[in-house]
């Protein structure tokens, strides 16, 4: 039985936030390797503005090339319907049933989780790894899931246990102040990306193309 992570999300684009979230989930849980998976169609973002499938499953793939456990995966691209998480996970079980999956996510993230299309559902499914971010820590998101999951059962400092078996699992990252929208918006004034996003989806993206701008919008001119 491998242990696999699953860190899913629009990836509009990839960034060095997205990238050091699977490396620290990883080597805080042990897992053998974390699927980077994009979202089909992203539910809870506008499909204005989102580049199509194919363009961010490729700038993950270059993003992870050469980093020891990390993988893209183009599951969600097989797959019709808006991408809740919870049918992508009753789906990768189906798939790969001897598999232990470890759903990775940002505190705020769990923390929407009664909110989400039949989110209270996940831990049944896979264990779960919070990513911890400011303002957030260990016990707050301990007492949220045993107020919404009662029974849960302490495994040690970080780790608890769901009362149906899976994990709960708290880690901690460096803080970086990175999103998304903000890489768009420097690519759009055309600013240096170095840092921001891994070096080989940055050089896709400083050359372009018609996508991107449909997408993002039109970059401005040079100089």
């Amino acid at each position: 039985m491998a242990k696999i992570g699953i860190l899913g999300g629009s990836f509009n684009p990839i960034h060095a936030g997205h990238m050091r979230m699977a490396v620290e989930a990883r080597e805080s849980v042990g897992l053998e390797r974390v699927l980077l998976m994009p979202a089909g169609e992203p539910p809870h973002k506008p499909a204005e503005g989102m580049l199509p499938f194919a363009h961010r499953l490729r700038l993950v793939e270059l993003a992870v090339r050469g980093v020891t456990g990390l993988s893209a995966s183009g599951f969600e691209g097989t797959r019709t319907g808006p991408s809740y998480s919870v049918d992508t996970l009753l789906a990768l079980r189906e798939k790969m049933p001897g598999d232990e999956l470890h759903f990775i996510m940002g505190s705020e993230s769990f923390l929407a989780l009664p909110g989400w299309n039949r989110g209270l559902e996940i831990p049944h499914l896979c264990s779960i790894i919070v990513v911890l971010r400011p303002g957030a820590d260990s016990g707050s998101i301990a007492a949220f899931a045993e107020a919404n999951w009662p029974g849960m059962e302490r495994a040690g400092a970080s780790h608890t246990r769901f009362a149906c078996g899976t994990g709960l699992f708290t880690v901690n990252m460096p803080v970086l102040e990175v999103s998304s929208t903000d890489i768009r918006r420097r690519w759009r004034e055309r600013r240096c990306l170095a840092m921001l996003v891994p070096h080989a989806a940055e050089e896709i993206l400083e050359r372009g193309g018609s996508a991107y701008e449909q997408a993002w919008g039109q970059r401005e001119e040079n100089g």
